[in-house]
């Protein structure tokens, strides 16, 4: 059985041959066929290439791959057709560093770990259970959560700029503040859940994130009294005297409004 390409013309073919071996088991493990390798490649390259491949009932699966060259005759390399090597080496590293036959883009790796759960049961109790859940290396929180076999209300993602892209400020405070809180209690320190939810609000009430930082939370519009008490104490307590600013102490209870 061999894989139904389209016609072409053969004096619009290289020369040169781009010959790859791919391997049955890995194919087998990631449920590809011969014939969707192809598909992908012609999608990723359309008419600059042209692929013929076996089929499964051959020893070796082997995929060939030409360059579509309009002016390249058969027989003889002129100054065109000695550059397709090059050409082609390049397609060689894009095929087998960035593209992608199948699964979600900008996902890298994924692993399986086992955690315990909370649940309601019918009895009216809390229990708790062991299930497995999907720790994926990379970025694309929008894709993953549109995907039909991933529960979307429980995907969440450390990534704090592409949660406020995808799921707004709302959010990312709160995903903020379960990840300083696993972060401060993995040794077993404690801090009270008032003090991280009052920074959380502090880097988040203005609609973005805020760092806590000198060029963060001492630029916003509060007293200096208030900007003061972080850093830049003397620059800050200049300027308020230089410029007669005054401070009415609201700037506390302006962030807790």
């Amino acid at each position: 059985m061999r894989c139904q390409m389209r016609k072409f013309h053969l004096k619009k073919i290289s020369p040169w041959l781009l010959r790859i071996e791919l391997n049955w088991e890995m194919l087998a493990d990631k449920k590809l066929s011969m014939a969707a390798v192809s598909e992908k490649i012609k999608q990723e390259f359309g008419d600059y290439l042209t692929c013929i491949c076996n089929g499964r009932t051959d020893d070796r699966l082997i995929l060939r791959t030409r360059i579509m060259n309009n002016e390249a005759p058969i027989g003889g390399l002129n100054d065109e057709s000695a550059e397709d090597d090059v050409f082609l080496e390049k397609i060689e590293n894009n095929m087998l560093l960035e593209m992608a036959l199948q699964g979600i883009p900008h996902i890298n790796k994924v692993f399986i770990k086992k955690v315990k759960s909370t649940k309601y049961d019918d009895n009216e109790r809390f229990k708790s259970e062991k299930e497995f859940m999907l720790d994926a290396e990379g970025v694309n929180l929008l894709a993953v959560m549109c995907h039909e076999e991933v529960d979307a209300r429980r995907t969440t993602s450390n990534h704090l700029v592409e949660i406020i892209e995808v799921l707004e400020i709302e959010a990312v405070r709160r995903v903020l503040l379960h990840e300083l809180r696993a972060v401060i209690s993995f040794d077993g320190s404690y801090v009270n859940y008032r003090h991280l939810a009052f920074l959380c609000d502090t880097m988040t009430y203005l609609g973005h994130l805020m760092a806590i930082t000198r060029h963060g939370i001492n630029r916003i519009d509060t007293g200096p009294l208030m900007r003061c008490s972080f850093e830049e104490t003397v620059d800050i307590l200049l300027d308020a005297a230089a410029y007669a600013e005054t401070d009415y102490l609201r700037g506390s209870l302006r962030i807790l409004c």
